[in-house]
């Protein structure tokens, strides 16, 4: 059905992007829009069906899921100010996904060919329907693991694309000045015309790998906004991986930086302060449609948490906070042995995992160690002295080394094979103290030399602020190997050197989670007990009154 003008305008005026609009063209574009209301467990659409319309949800949730060949991929659960149907913007026939209404779900509609009008008539709503459009089709093609089942994906933007273009051109651009110097230089000579050849094949084919392996780099970067927080990822193949992230409760403020060439080309630097530092993302394009966006997931966190309390404690004040709670699946990366592995099981690295302990579950902890190549690189050298040793004795038996007296051979290498024994024992014993430990509400990070220093360092899960994870290197890229770091208000803990740090991320981040719904269960049951108890003492003076009244 189609409501009133006022309501649609107040509607419109709630979501992004029609929230940048003043109240002129919210009207001017407010006869274009329906509002629907579905109940819960409908579809609203499903794949292969005729994309023809956009929408926007005031309230209520729905679940999208990506149709695959072997399973569907479940994209998110959007709520309150989250859109679906892209597909109606980026010209496809028919839609990909499938969207059902998890709860009884109030949505505005806008027909296709009106969007892409009024994005032809409001450049702020054409660059946002833009994000909406890329934001889908990564959505869609990067199978982002470290985030829940129920997250939703509202943003994720690589550089602008002037800059692969840039980068394409000045290295294409240089290969192609090479390429053809020596393809003149070989038609010009006859001596040297094969090996001339031969070097411009090698060289054009090393042009092809620089430039793929460019273009590689620019698509890997990312900015990714989804409902709960901010993640700044990047990769450098073969060289460098890593992922910053915070909760969007955790976000302070959020700036724009521009110069004059960025105004012109539409890109800017995205900065979000936290507590604890800056998740910075430069070459943005839209970067102040970007910021109005962040912004506005800013203040709907804020607004959502408050919202949530209130209607939890009315569940429970209402007796119903068991089944609500009963409702509430725990986040699919906290539940333990859930995780989503990098590596296929029985691979060489995770045989080599299982071996060596490096994720131990006990008691609703998770215990890591540091990665079994930093073990070997600790007893590399009392090893390499042990063979030393051996290859000496072997020599002195078969006749070598005869200028050395037979029992000064043996004696000696006894007592260095021991003291190397020792040495290798202790290392060992090093590497394996060292431990770092997620329970259920504290992070513990222990160091502790054998016959030497304990040192134990620990934080609250709860006041975590940002989760970062990074792998430096060749040999820790093809080992999947890197450091976590945790920022705790101005303190960090480190967990270095430990095998996938990308699901040690998502695991510390699904136990932050978990951390906040326990919280919030405990003060919503105290805030139960105080009026519990209100009334039984107001029963109790009423009880007392009618005594004396009696």
């Amino acid at each position: 059905m189609i409501v009133q003008p006022s309501d649609r305008m107040d509607a419109l005026k709630s979501l992004f992007p029609f929230s940048m609009l003043d109240d002129e063209d919210l009207q001017s574009i407010a006869p274009f829009i329906e509002q629907l209301i579905l109940p819960a467990g409908a579809t609203v659409f499903s794949d292969g069906y005729p994309a023809f319309d956009l929408y926007f949800i005031l309230s209520g949730k729905v679940s999208i899921s990506l149709h695959q060949a072997e399973t569907d991929r479940v994209l998110g659960v959007l709520s309150t100010g989250d859109h679906f149907g892209e597909e109606a913007l980026t010209g496809v026939q028919t839609y990909q996904t499938r969207a059902t209404c998890v709860s009884t779900v109030t949505v505005l509609r806008i027909r296709a060919s009106k969007a892409r009008a009024i994005a032809n008539a409001f450049p702020v709503l054409h660059a946002a329907f833009n994000l909406f459009q890329k934001t889908y089709q990564l959505n869609c093609t990067q199978n982002l693991t470290w985030r829940a089942a129920d997250e939703s994906v509202e943003l994720i933007s690589r550089r602008h694309p002037f800059f692969l273009f840039l980068r394409l051109f000045f290295v294409g651009g240089a290969f192609l000045v090479v390429f053809s110097f020596i393809l003149f230089s070989a038609l010009a000579s006859n001596d040297y015309f094969v090996p001339l050849l031969v070097l411009l094949i090698l060289e054009l084919c090393v042009g092809v790998v620089i430039c793929a392996w460019t273009g590689m780099e620019w698509g890997n970067d990312f900015f990714i906004l989804t409902r709960e927080r901010v993640c700044v990822q990047k990769k450098l193949t073969g060289f460098y991986e890593s992922r910053h992230e915070s909760p969007v409760n955790a976000v302070l403020s959020i700036g724009v930086d521009t110069s004059i060439i960025g105004r012109l080309l539409g890109y800017g630097t995205v900065t979000v302060r936290t507590y604890t530092g800056d998740l910075r993302f430069k070459r943005l394009p839209y970067p102040y449609v970007i910021y109005e966006m962040l912004e506005i997931r800013r203040e709907a966190a804020a607004l959502e948490a408050t919202q949530s309390e209130k209607r939890e404690i009315r569940e429970a004040l209402t007796g119903k906070v068991d089944r609500a709670l009963k409702g509430k699946s725990m986040p699919t990366s906290a539940k333990s042995g859930n995780l989503v592995q990098t590596e296929k099981a029985g691979t060489f690295f995770n045989l080599m995992d299982k071996l060596f302990n490096l994720r131990t579950e006990t008691n609703n902890s998770v215990i890591y160690r540091t990665h079994w190549w930093i073990l070997f690189k600790k007893t590399a050298l009392p090893v390499f002295f042990i063979m030393a040793i051996v290859v000496a004795v072997l020599a002195r038996i078969m006749g070598f080394l005869s200028f050395i007296p037979e029992v000064g051979v043996y004696v000696t290498a006894l007592i260095l094979a021991v003291s190397c024994w020792g040495w290798w024992i202790y290392q060992y014993q090093d590497w394996q103290n060292d431990v770092y430990i997620i329970t259920d509400d504290q992070l513990i990070d222990v160091c502790k030399k054998p016959l030497g220093l304990d040192e134990r360092r620990s934080a609250p899960v709860k006041n975590i602020q940002t989760v970062e994870f990074e792998r430096k290197g060749l040999i820790n890229l093809v080992l999947n190997f890197g450091t976590v770091t945790i920022k705790i208000g101005n303190e960090a803990l480190t967990f270095n050197n430990v095998y996938q740090p990308s699901e040690v991320q998502a695991e510390i981040y699904a136990r932050y989670r978990t951390t906040l719904e326990t919280a919030k269960k405990n003060e919503q049951q105290k805030f139960v007990e105080w009026i519990k108890t209100y009334e039984e003492i107001k029963k109790e003076n009423q009880r007392a009154n009618d005594d004396e009244n009696g």
